[in-house]
Protein backbone atom coordinates (compact mmCIF):
# COMPACT_ATOMS: atom_id res chain seq x y z
CA UNK A 1 0.00 0.00 0.00
CA UNK A 2 1.34 3.43 -0.92
CA UNK A 3 1.29 5.78 2.08
CA UNK A 4 4.08 8.20 1.14
CA UNK A 5 3.08 11.73 2.15
CA UNK A 6 0.22 10.53 4.36
CA UNK A 7 -0.20 11.89 7.87
CA UNK A 8 1.70 9.50 10.17
CA UNK A 9 -1.32 8.22 12.13
CA UNK A 10 -3.40 7.64 9.00
CA UNK A 11 -0.53 5.72 7.39
CA UNK A 12 -0.29 3.41 10.40
CA UNK A 13 -4.02 2.72 10.27
CA UNK A 14 -3.79 1.83 6.58
CA UNK A 15 -0.79 -0.47 7.09
CA UNK A 16 -2.21 -2.40 10.07
CA UNK A 17 -4.31 -4.55 7.75
CA UNK A 18 -1.31 -5.88 5.82
CA UNK A 19 -0.37 -8.46 8.47
CA UNK A 20 3.27 -7.36 8.42
CA UNK A 21 5.30 -6.03 11.32
CA UNK A 22 5.44 -2.24 11.17
CA UNK A 23 8.59 -0.45 12.31
CA UNK A 24 8.56 3.34 12.58
CA UNK A 25 11.58 5.62 12.54
CA UNK A 26 11.36 9.35 13.24
CA UNK A 27 13.67 11.53 11.16
CA UNK A 28 14.62 14.94 12.56
CA UNK A 29 16.13 18.08 11.17
CA UNK A 30 19.65 18.96 12.31
CA UNK A 31 18.37 22.44 13.05
CA UNK A 32 15.88 21.00 15.49
CA UNK A 33 12.95 22.83 13.96
CA UNK A 34 9.67 22.11 15.67
CA UNK A 35 6.90 20.93 13.42
CA UNK A 36 3.17 20.65 13.74
CA UNK A 37 2.30 18.07 11.07
CA UNK A 38 3.72 14.52 10.98
CA UNK A 39 4.11 12.99 7.51
CA UNK A 40 5.53 9.79 6.04
CA UNK A 41 8.68 10.56 4.05
CA UNK A 42 9.89 7.05 3.12
CA UNK A 43 8.54 3.51 3.15
CA UNK A 44 10.66 0.37 2.84
CA UNK A 45 8.54 -2.71 2.19
CA UNK A 46 10.24 -6.01 3.00
CA UNK A 47 8.87 -9.54 2.88
CA UNK A 48 7.63 -9.64 6.49
CA UNK A 49 8.12 -6.03 7.63
CA UNK A 50 7.29 -2.50 6.56
CA UNK A 51 9.60 0.29 7.74
CA UNK A 52 7.99 3.73 7.88
CA UNK A 53 10.19 6.83 8.12
CA UNK A 54 8.34 9.95 9.21
CA UNK A 55 9.08 13.55 10.17
CA UNK A 56 7.38 16.62 11.53
CA UNK A 57 6.89 19.51 9.13
CA UNK A 58 6.16 23.15 9.94
CA UNK A 59 2.98 23.83 8.01
CA UNK A 60 1.49 26.70 9.98
CA UNK A 61 2.91 30.20 9.76
CA UNK A 62 2.68 32.78 12.48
Amino acid sequence: MEVLGFPFEKALQCLKGTGKQITTIEVRSRKGSKGDDSRVIRVVDKEDETIVYWAYFQTKTE
